[in-house]
């Protein structure tokens, strides 16, 4: 028989008493450490490491995206959400690209499978921009809650953007491989592509390539003198407005000025085995965590071997359910009816419960009817056809907590990878593809209209435990992103994993129906981390899944802190095949 070596990678679980910050690059969590390190607070160091991640994270975090966070603090002890995602213009229309639009099957859009558009128009370029939330986002984030000045939590941002950051082996591999997309939009690579070739990083052969950004530096500047108003009402809108509409874009001054935030004084709740969780409302994927771990609550979880063959059906079971009815239902609430409160009752995942085939994975499936357990119980009329959902795969997570068991999480997003692959050359502002996550046909509920919100399946995530903070945990990586805080959860409560342990695990990924036709058609796919043993995927296989083997790091990153119960030191875990960190003091 023959055998051959195992690459093994490893992160140690980061353990600090006072304060810790976890991110997806180095230079992010350091600027949120040393926020902490100078007396300030977990929002403060929360909001300079999104700062700071819209200098060193090109692909994933921009002044010119969105987000949103969830923060909890123990002196009121409430949670509160704040939606920071970004909009559509208000010029923005359902047929905008309709005469861009390509025959049926003709380079349909990679990720969400609907007609493809000439030159990939409905999702990338100039035409493709929205208004950005980032920076009322996190301005407004601060002023609520922070106890730093903004030119305080901006300052390491500045600092990175002045003295340059080294490209890493990640970014340097991503930037590569867009290499021929970045050079169709000058001049943003004239940044990411000196020289006209890909960045290098460091190794015993070359020294790295180190990104300086004076102009964007100078606009964060500007930020920290004036606040969002500089951003969305002076000369930084005005600014990228003279930079972008030239060349297509529709977003005008006065969609800059109208823009805010959007504000929940809570998150959507629920709860699994007398943990009580708090996710992101709306638009976003919390509604399908909760909707599955009510699933999964009926099962005696504990008692199956962690990534068994009938633990991992079972999951897989669960998950699909989850799907078909999110690809079903689920769209802008300011928009169309969405039944947020029957998808995550406890007594529909009981009804749907009994539907969950545990022998093998089903012929077909269904979504369920959750309006029963919402309102008055009737379903609401169709107007429109239904579409798939998009949600952005390029996103990067932050989390921060303090020994008293404060914390926030919170994604940013540029929606696909460099968002549009243009940039606001006066200002260094990556800007994001709003247009992306939606249908370029229109007529259907997710088609683009004017002010829209583009739908999420981030999974900001909140657990506690009798009423004490826990954990805060979230993912980069589109679809992906829920599957993995979902078993990174699991992990953590029902297989008592410490967080590095949890979020370091094999998981699987399956969605289970064709977004394309939300009413269900069945998908078989199963795609399962290559570290699960084969014995394990065989008999998954046997029971009807279709399983493709992928590596680490391709079931989303997600990243967390754990607060221990009996010591109160906070414990740190990121995705092991990245640069993902974790600092405390």
């Amino acid at each position: 028989m023959s055998v051959q070596g195992e690459l093994i990678q490893k992160k140690e679980e980061i353990v600090a008493r006072n304060g810790m910050v976890v991110a997806e690059c180095v230079e992010a969590a350091d600027a949120g450490l040393e926020i902490f390190e100078r007396g300030g607070n977990v929002v403060d160091a929360a909001v300079a490491t999104a700062f700071a991640s819209c200098t060193c994270e090109p692909a994933m975090a921009s002044l010119g995206g969105g987000g949103a966070a969830l923060i909890h603090l123990t002196d009121t002890e409430r949670t509160t959400a704040v939606e920071f995602e970004g909009r559509l213009s208000k010029s923005a229309t359902e047929d905008m690209f309709i005469d861009d639009l390509l025959p049926l099957g003709i380079e349909p859009h990679p990720s969400f499978g609907w007609r493809g558009t000439r030159n990939n128009v409905g999702w990338m370029g100039y035409r493709s921009l929205g208004v950005p939330g980032q920076v009322a986002g996190l301005c407004e984030i601060l002023e609520r809650f922070g106890s730093m000045s903004l030119e305080e939590v901006i300052a390491p941002a500045v600092r990175i953007c002045e003295e340059g950051y080294e490209i890493n082996k990640y970014y340097a591999l991503m930037i590569g491989s867009n290499m021929k997309l970045l050079e169709q939009y000058p001049p943003i690579n004239n940044l990411l592509l000196p020289g006209g070739y890909p960045p290098i990083p460091s190794s015993q052969y070359n020294k790295p390539t180190i990104i300086v950004q004076k102009e964007l530096a100078e606009t964060l500047r500007k930020i920290a003198q004036g606040g969002a108003a500089a951003f969305y009402r002076g000369d930084i809108a005005k600014d990228i407005i003279a930079d972008t509409v030239p060349h297509g874009s529709i977003v005008t001054v006065q969609d800059y000025a109208d823009y805010q935030p959007k504000w929940y004084d809570e998150g959507l709740t629920g709860t699994y085995r007398g943990y009580e969780l708090v996710c992101m409302p709306e638009v976003f994927g919390g509604i399908q965590v909760l909707q599955t771990l009510n699933l999964l609550e009926g099962f005696d979880v504990p008692s199956l071997k962690h990534n068994s063959a009938h633990y991992l059906h079972l999951l897989a079971e669960c998950f699909r359910r989850a799907w078909v009815d999110r690809f079903r239902y689920m769209g802008d609430p300011e928009f169309e009816e969405v039944p947020i409160q029957g998808l995550v009752s406890k007594a529909y995942s009981e009804e749907m419960r009994q539907f969950l085939n545990l022998d093998r994975a089903p012929d077909e499936i269904k979504p369920g009817n959750p309006w029963r357990y919402q309102g008055d119980g009737q379903m609401p009329e169709e107007d429109r056809p239904l579409g798939p959902r998009g949600a952005g795969r390029n996103t990067t997570h932050l989390c921060t907590m303090d020994k008293d068991g404060n914390m926030v999480s919170m994604v940013q997003t540029l929606g696909g990878g460099f968002g549009s692959y243009t940039m606001s050359g006066s200002t260094g502002i990556i800007l994001r593809n709003y247009t992306n996550l939606f249908n370029p046909e229109p007529g259907t509920s997710n088609s683009i209209g004017p002010w829209k919100r583009p739908s999420s399946h981030d999974s900001l995530t909140l657990l506690f435990k009798d009423g004490k903070p826990l954990l805060t945990i979230g993912a980069p990586g589109g679809r992906r992103v829920i599957t993995s805080v979902v078993q990174c959860l699991v992990n953590v409560i029902d297989y008592r994993m410490g967080i590095q342990e949890a979020i370091a695990s094999p998981r699987i990924h399956i969605e289970g129906s064709d977004p394309k036709i939300p009413k269900g058609k069945l998908v078989r796919d199963l795609f399962a981390d290559a570290r699960i043993d084969s014995e394990t995927t065989e008999a998954l296989a046997k029971r009807g899944h279709e399983i493709t083997l992928q590596l680490d790091g391709d079931f989303a990153l997600p990243i967390g802190i754990m607060r221990d119960e009996s010591t109160n030191k906070l414990h740190g875990g990121v995705t092991v095949p990245v640069p993902a960190t974790a600092a405390g003091l």
